[in-house]
């Protein structure tokens, strides 16, 4: 019997390929690549444990297990070449595609010889929806469905992550502008990745200015904020647990966006208890935050977001880059003038 492993987005599509009957072992990539710092010049060990930091940083999990967690994920990877074959399953949006992008660029570094010598052939499937959503008896079909990992597939993984590590986010803009057509879903997803600049309107990434605007009317729960977040995106990859640090970071600044109705700060939760509360409390905009979503303020101009997106550092005030929505391109801005 043909050994298999099959490495896919997380537990949900495992939990399929597993009940389908496929054979095989399954490795969960599990890491929000999307949040965080994911710099350059790091080997894939190194850069596990600047990600197990991040993670256990923002509440994410106790930072040894993240970090044993992540090193037996990447101890599965190197050992590809004992499997006669290895299938990538993965979706169309953000969290997968930057997952398709770091595991290409490694199984880049072994030529065609190298796999012949193993005999391990590398495929995948990618699908335009979510795999975690479909039902066990559509993955064997899907699974006939894979294509061979070719050449021109590795070398584009290998332009895009390198750039997406990159500390100038030009370089992911002219990935995506580029001949993107060896992975049909990445221009997509990397432009979406763009978006989470501070807009050169108000400051605000695409995704702080949509929960700003899903709150706009008046206070609202997390859990209907967060449906009508996801109803704006063509491609859904933001998580609960993401989006909730979003919301923290816009009320925990010293002018806050958004509070309770109480004026009290929003904290992320941290524990399921936590959780049931933060879901159901409504939550609103201050008149700060109202300011900066008609763009009468500008949010970084404010103290902004310290945040990473990939190897961008956008350090608060002294945010570099802005994302022109209208332009539909990078930017190297300063503040907004004065309309």
């Amino acid at each position: 019997m043909q050994s298999t492993l099959h490495v896919t987005n997380g537990d949900s599509a495992a939990g399929g390929i597993q009940a389908s009957g496929l054979s095989g072992e399954i490795l969960s990539w599990r890491d929000v690549l999307h949040e965080g710092p994911v710099p350059a010049g790091l080997s894939l060990d190194g850069l596990s444990r600047v990600r197990a930091a991040y993670l256990a940083a923002e509440g994410m999990g106790d930072p040894a297990t993240l970090e044993r967690d992540l090193a037996e994920r990447d101890n599965m990877l190197r050992r590809f070449s004992d499997f006669d074959e290895v299938i990538l399953w993965f979706d169309w949006d953000l969290y997968d595609q930057l997952q398709v992008l770091q595991i290409l660029d490694f199984l880049a570094d072994f030529s065609r010889k190298d796999l012949e010598e193993t005999g391990t052939r590398l495929s995948i499937v990618c699908i335009d929806g979510y795999l975690g959503t479909l039902a066990p008896d559509a993955f064997p079909q899907l699974n006939e469905s894979r294509t061979e990992v070719s050449e021109e597939m590795l070398a584009l993984a290998r332009r895009a992550w390198t750039a997406f590590r990159s500390d100038d986010p030009r370089e992911l803009e002219r990935v995506a502008r580029g001949d993107t057509s060896a992975l049909k879903f990445l221009a997509g997803a990397l432009e979406r990745e763009l978006e989470e600049l501070p807009s050169v309107f108000n400051g605000l990434s695409r995704s702080e200015s949509q929960v700003l605007e899903a709150i706009a009317h008046g206070p609202l729960s997390f859990n209907e904020v967060f449906k009508r977040c996801a109803i704006r995106e063509e491609r859904i990859f933001c998580g609960d647990v993401v989006m909730a640090r979003y919301i923290e970071r816009m009320s925990r600044k010293r002018t806050p966006l958004l509070a309770y109705p109480s004026g009290d700060a929003i904290d992320a939760p941290r524990t399921e208890e936590d959780s049931r509360a933060f879901r159901n409390a409504e939550m609103a905009l201050t008149t700060a935050g109202r300011e900066v979503l008609s763009g009468d303020k500008d949010w970084i101009e404010m103290g902004g977001s310290d945040r990473w997106l990939g190897g961008v550092h956008l350090d608060g005030e002294a945010a570099r880059w802005r994302w022109d929505s209208e332009a539909r391109q990078v930017i190297e801005s300063g503040p907004k003038e004065p309309s």
